[in-house]
């Protein structure tokens, strides 16, 4: 029953209670009576209860990863020593695996992501090594998120531009960033400011 409900009921009783003669409240038995203030009371009671339970604020809403969320972003969440010297690691085995120089890994990563696994540029590219989703199923990359798999194939992928450049890593760099397409098209580094102040970073970190 609705507070307005409760309140119609209530003025009925003081109005009877006030007309109280051969027409008024006292005309009816004191059992009734009792009886409508006690179904009065469990109302208001009932009334009261609901209202207080709409007032309470709402609960902060924290919703777990699901499955997939869960397995595209790995625990690697925060920077800690674990995490950097994993990553450590991983870019150790590729510079092996793959013969590129390990500081100008660690100058593509740090440009890329600072270091941060789950980055994710307003264009799509994912994970340490900024891979775009076209560019990292090209290299068999299931989990861009995933510090292992993405080094791997950037490292692969920065490797192939190598090669195709014949070892010029300011070319190598700008295909990295801009695509091969546009390296070809302008015979050397893009006039793209981005690509441009890109290159610049990534070698002053490499050389410094």
């Amino acid at each position: 029953m609705e507070i307005r409900e409760l309140q119609k009921m209530m003025q009925y009783e003081a109005m009877s209670i006030l007309t109280s003669g051969s027409n008024g409240f006292s005309s009816h038995s004191p059992m009734m009576e009792l009886a409508f203030k006690q179904l009065l009371q469990e109302q208001l009671t009932k009334a009261n209860t609901l209202q207080a339970t709409h007032s309470l604020p709402p609960k902060s809403h924290t919703y777990p990863l699901n499955n997939t969320l869960a397995t595209s972003y790995p625990k690697m969440t925060q920077t800690s020593d674990t995490t950097t010297r994993e990553i450590d690691t991983l870019i150790q085995d590729a510079a092996r695996k793959y013969q590129v120089d390990e500081r100008l890994i660690r100058s593509v990563i740090q440009t890329e992501s600072n270091f941060n696994p789950l980055a994710k540029s307003s264009a799509g590219a994912q994970g340490l090594m900024q891979l775009m989703p076209a560019t990292a199923r090209g290299l068999g990359i299931t989990n861009p998120y995933d510090p292992q798999q993405n080094i791997q194939g950037g490292v692969k992928y920065l490797k192939q531009m190598m090669d195709r450049y014949n070892g010029h890593t300011e070319l190598a760099l700008a295909a990295y960033n801009a695509g091969p397409g546009n390296v070809d098209k302008h015979q050397g580094i893009p006039p793209f400011k981005e690509t441009q102040n890109y290159v610049q970073k990534v070698m002053h970190q490499y050389l410094a």
